[in-house]
């Protein structure tokens, strides 16, 4: 029986997004989450895991190591939990939907911490303006991205917002925005709509799709792990 309604999949393919709500369960979730903790605190196979701290990460006095963590890279690599999450056959099996093939391969995992009271923003990109101007470039820009929320995500704590559309235009130019960041140019943000979810949701969005966050200055966290598809017949060359 298929995940997806015809109307979601038409959402897809007109806004470059979709919010799809609850999937993982409450016990996944808090299994998924402690791992994700352990991992940013330097415990397990960290090792193997790429970390970005938090830009005011040294001048932060009284905050664990795991609340300095901005960004972990490739964390599917050093936990078999979080590597079973990103072979989920629910999310695999609405990926192949929104890309209308079964031919479908994960290319990656990040998270974005968002600690509380200073986790930081995510300038306003689309994932491919990194594959084009960062990563190694991959051809056609066939990728979906599903978010899966750890923690209660919110306005106030900084959601993902998403412009309804923007994936249609392509890849479109970027700069740097700080810290390591993109930063799309010319485009209208004015349409920009948030992604709120509970524990547990997800959402899908197109590597085209202009994104970004706010702060989180809340007592709240907002982990989030972004787990990365890409269809068969795209080329991916290491330029």
């Amino acid at each position: 029986m298929p995940t997806l309604t015809p109307e979601q999949c038409e959402r897809f393919r007109e806004d470059g997004f979709l919010v799809y709500g609850p999937l993982l369960s409450p016990e996944e979730v808090t299994t998924v989450g402690d791992r994700i903790d352990a991992l940013a605190s330097a415990e397990g196979d960290a090792a193997k895991v790429s970390v970005r701290m938090e830009t005011a990460a040294a001048t932060l006095e009284g905050v664990s190591r795991r609340d300095k963590v901005w960004q972990l890279m490739m964390a599917a690599q050093a936990d078999d939990v979080i590597a079973s999450i990103a072979q989920h056959p629910q999310i695999l099996d609405v990926t192949r939907q929104l890309m209308q093939t079964e031919d479908v391969h994960y290319l990656q995992d990040q998270v974005l911490m968002k600690p509380a009271f200073h986790g930081s923003h995510v300038s306003w990109h689309q994932d491919s303006g990194y594959w084009t101007n960062v990563e190694p470039w991959i051809d056609p820009p066939a990728i979906v991205t599903c978010w899966v929320a750890i923690d209660n995500v919110t306005e106030d704590n900084g959601c993902v917002r998403m412009v309804p559309g923007s994936h249609k235009g392509g890849v479109l130019p970027h700069e740097p925005g700080g810290d390591h960041l993109l930063h799309v140019l010319g485009v209208d943000l004015t349409s920009a709509v948030p992604v709120v979810l509970p524990p547990g949701g997800v959402s899908f969005h197109h590597s085209c799709t202009v994104h970004g966050s706010a702060p989180n200055t809340t007592p709240h966290r907002r982990r989030g792990l972004a787990l990365t598809y890409v269809r068969g017949d795209a080329k991916v060359t290491d330029r």
